[in-house]
Protein backbone atom coordinates (compact mmCIF):
# COMPACT_ATOMS: atom_id res chain seq x y z
CA UNK A 1 0.00 0.00 0.00
CA UNK A 2 1.03 3.59 -0.55
CA UNK A 3 0.20 6.61 1.60
CA UNK A 4 -2.54 7.70 -0.82
CA UNK A 5 -4.39 4.46 -0.06
CA UNK A 6 -4.81 5.46 3.59
CA UNK A 7 -5.90 8.97 2.59
CA UNK A 8 -8.59 7.51 0.32
CA UNK A 9 -9.87 5.25 3.09
CA UNK A 10 -9.84 8.14 5.58
CA UNK A 11 -12.00 10.26 3.27
CA UNK A 12 -14.78 7.69 3.46
CA UNK A 13 -14.73 7.80 7.27
CA UNK A 14 -14.65 11.61 7.37
CA UNK A 15 -17.33 12.03 4.72
CA UNK A 16 -21.06 11.95 5.33
CA UNK A 17 -21.43 10.07 2.05
CA UNK A 18 -21.61 6.28 1.92
CA UNK A 19 -20.43 6.27 -1.69
CA UNK A 20 -17.82 8.39 -3.43
CA UNK A 21 -16.72 8.61 -7.04
CA UNK A 22 -13.11 8.62 -8.13
CA UNK A 23 -13.51 12.21 -9.33
CA UNK A 24 -14.94 13.31 -5.95
CA UNK A 25 -11.97 11.72 -4.19
CA UNK A 26 -9.45 13.28 -6.60
CA UNK A 27 -11.00 16.75 -6.17
CA UNK A 28 -10.54 16.70 -2.39
CA UNK A 29 -7.83 19.15 -1.21
CA UNK A 30 -5.96 16.39 0.67
CA UNK A 31 -5.60 14.32 -2.50
CA UNK A 32 -3.04 15.99 -4.79
CA UNK A 33 -3.28 13.31 -7.49
CA UNK A 34 -5.04 12.88 -10.81
CA UNK A 35 -8.35 11.05 -10.98
CA UNK A 36 -6.61 8.46 -13.16
CA UNK A 37 -4.15 7.61 -10.37
CA UNK A 38 -6.89 7.78 -7.70
CA UNK A 39 -8.93 5.35 -9.81
CA UNK A 40 -5.95 3.01 -10.09
CA UNK A 41 -5.41 3.04 -6.33
CA UNK A 42 -9.16 2.66 -5.63
CA UNK A 43 -9.28 -0.43 -7.85
CA UNK A 44 -6.27 -1.83 -5.99
CA UNK A 45 -7.99 -1.20 -2.64
CA UNK A 46 -11.12 -2.91 -3.96
CA UNK A 47 -9.05 -5.88 -5.16
CA UNK A 48 -7.75 -6.24 -1.60
CA UNK A 49 -11.21 -5.91 -0.04
CA UNK A 50 -10.74 -2.51 1.61
CA UNK A 51 -13.16 -0.75 -0.76
CA UNK A 52 -16.13 -2.13 -2.66
CA UNK A 53 -16.66 -1.07 -6.27
CA UNK A 54 -20.38 -0.47 -6.75
CA UNK A 55 -19.97 0.45 -10.43
CA UNK A 56 -19.38 3.47 -12.68
CA UNK A 57 -16.32 4.57 -10.68
CA UNK A 58 -18.23 4.62 -7.39
CA UNK A 59 -16.80 3.03 -4.26
CA UNK A 60 -17.78 2.43 -0.68
CA UNK A 61 -15.70 1.51 2.37
CA UNK A 62 -15.86 -2.13 3.49
CA UNK A 63 -15.74 -3.47 7.04
CA UNK A 64 -12.14 -4.51 6.35
CA UNK A 65 -11.32 -0.96 5.26
CA UNK A 66 -12.74 0.44 8.49
CA UNK A 67 -10.91 -2.18 10.53
CA UNK A 68 -7.65 -1.31 8.74
CA UNK A 69 -7.98 2.34 9.73
CA UNK A 70 -8.69 1.34 13.35
CA UNK A 71 -5.57 -0.86 13.37
CA UNK A 72 -7.68 -4.02 13.66
CA UNK A 73 -6.83 -5.37 10.20
CA UNK A 74 -3.24 -6.04 9.18
CA UNK A 75 -2.97 -5.43 5.46
CA UNK A 76 0.54 -6.93 5.39
CA UNK A 77 -0.79 -10.25 6.70
CA UNK A 78 -3.52 -10.23 4.07
CA UNK A 79 -1.30 -9.89 0.99
CA UNK A 80 -0.73 -6.13 0.98
CA UNK A 81 2.55 -4.34 1.54
CA UNK A 82 3.03 -2.03 4.48
CA UNK A 83 2.39 1.68 4.00
CA UNK A 84 5.42 3.68 3.01
CA UNK A 85 5.77 7.43 3.38
CA UNK A 86 9.00 7.61 1.38
CA UNK A 87 8.62 9.36 -1.94
CA UNK A 88 8.66 6.88 -4.79
CA UNK A 89 8.38 3.95 -2.40
CA UNK A 90 5.50 1.90 -1.19
CA UNK A 91 4.53 0.04 -4.35
CA UNK A 92 3.62 -3.58 -3.87
CA UNK A 93 5.13 -6.33 -5.96
CA UNK A 94 1.88 -6.96 -7.81
CA UNK A 95 2.02 -3.43 -9.20
CA UNK A 96 5.17 -4.04 -11.21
Amino acid sequence: MVLLDERILELFVESDEDYMSVSEIAEHPRIPYSSQYVGQRSRKLANHGLLYAVGNGMYTLTDEGEAYLKGEYNAAENGNAEVSTSEGAGETQDEA
